[in-house]
């Protein structure tokens, strides 16, 4: 979800990096519960539900994830793969560590155990989250961290082998390694990374189906808040409340009116009016999986060519779900939805539909692979992606419609109820 900014008690959090790896909310519960009160009460309904939440990923998981990605790196050519603090790290290993200019790395071999490498003075926080699962090797502030990876190679008998480097890693981190050493071949690691975390299992999709469902109860119980004259920012207020109160953070692009009919909204701050279109894109995080729903509603009575729109948006998103399955391809799933969409009159291409109809999602809000024009990637069962056709007219409004999906043996299916109407009451 990196494209849209939260606002959450005040705060505003930009990007999906704001949502990855977010844990469950319980210092402050007893206030927000009584400010929501007072503030919101439509909220009360909303209790914390983390209990109910299902098991998070196990270490036995990781394992088989990681020699899955030995698997992969054997069939490619790679002698080990290096991993930099992030998504990709907390798929392999679960440590949740952040970024910075010192290395801390994860570095897999194509058979045997990984290596953690660390900054010397933090040996004792990462020991701490490693719990011996992996050798640490630390070096000193005046040391090259590049060049300890390097070593690490030669040990393993690779110093002239294919190392892959995750594909999200900074530049620096690239070129010291080349400069280390010279006599490496350095390449992406996001084939071995895309086909691990592209492919979910059954328990990957059930975190990602509760975390929507919350995000669910969540958007219904803020709807109820609507009141002419609130701001964008007060409804945003509310849907993170609601995600507090159940035990999460979590947010939502909040769009009023004109506002709408540009993706990613406008800066001027807007004032709800009756029979305004609503929209409200965001989601929250369970167990480190993204959630991500938009629902459009509109606060009154419809015009008819709203009405119109979403009746046609409804039927993009259901054709390219029912079409999906093994063996289509990304980019037939989009031109199935696209087509519905410039068959009624609001094409050809990208004119009122500006974007693709959907991107990967798991620990990351966007992830590959995504669904858009061209793509030639095929679906595999465990695929999972959001289906999110919209049409925005500027100086109108703009709707959207947006569920989540995962690709199953025989086809694929929604992880909750799609939209039905245009109505704030929310089925």
């Amino acid at each position: 979800m990196e494209r849209r900014q939260f606002v959450h008690r005040g705060v505003t959090l930009a990007g999906g990096a704001a949502l990855l790896g977010l844990k469950p909310m319980v210092a402050d519960a007893e206030q927000l519960l009584a400010e929501d009160r007072k503030n919101a009460p439509e909220l009360g309904g909303l209790l914390s539900s983390t209990a109910d939440a299902p098991p998070p990923i196990s270490e036995s998981e990781r394992s088989a994830r990681r020699e899955k990605a030995q698997r992969l790196m054997k069939d490619l050519g790679y002698s080990a793969i290096l991993i930099e603090p992030g998504a990709n790290m907390a798929y392999f290993t679960g440590i949740d560590w952040g970024r910075s200019e010192r290395l801390f790395a994860f570095i897999l071999p194509q058979s045997g155990k990984g290596i953690v490498i660390s900054p010397a003075f933090e040996e004792g926080r990462a020991a701490n989250q490693v719990d011996g699962r992996f050798d640490i090797r630390v070096w000193q502030e005046d040391e090259s961290p590049e060049a300890l990876v390097a070593n690490v190679l030669k040990e393993w008998g690779v110093a002239t082998g294919r190392l892959a480097v995750d594909g999200s890693a900074r530049t620096f981190v690239f070129n010291e390694l080349a400069l280390a050493a010279p006599s490496l071949q350095l390449g992406t690691a996001e084939a071995v990374t895309n086909a691990c975390r592209g492919v979910k299992t059954a328990h990957e999709i059930e975190i990602m189906r509760y975390a929507n469902q919350i995000t669910l109860d969540v958007y219904r119980a803020a709807l109820k808040t609507l009141r002419v004259g609130m701001t964008q920012a007060e409804l945003a207020k509310n849907v993170s409340d609601g995600f507090a109160r159940l035990g999460y953070q979590g947010g939502a692009l909040v769009l009023f009116g004109e506002s709408s009919a540009y993706p990613h909204g406008l800066p001027k701050p807007r004032a709800l009016q009756e029979n305004q279109v609503v929209l409200i894109d965001g989601g929250t995080s369970v167990h480190g999986y993204q959630s991500d729903m938009t629902r459009t509603v509109v606060f009154g009575q419809p015009e008819p060519e709203a009405q119109k729109v979403f009746a046609i948006l409804q039927d993009a998103q259901k054709r390219a779900v029912a079409f999906a399955g093994p063996g289509k391809k990304c980019g037939e799933v989009d031109a199935v939805a696209r087509k519905v969409v410039a068959d009624a009159g609001y094409g050809p291409g990208y004119r009122t539909f500006t974007h693709r109809l959907g991107h990967g999602i798991g620990l990351e809000g966007h992830e590959w692979p995504y669904l858009v024009r061209g793509s030639q990637i095929v679906l595999q069962p465990g695929m999972t992606f959001s289906d999110e056709p919209g049409i925005y007219q500027y100086g109108k409004f703009g709707i959207r419609v947006e569920d989540i999906f995962a690709i199953t043996e025989n086809g694929a299916e929604m992880l909750t109820p799609l939209q039905a109407t245009l109505s704030p009451v929310l089925v």
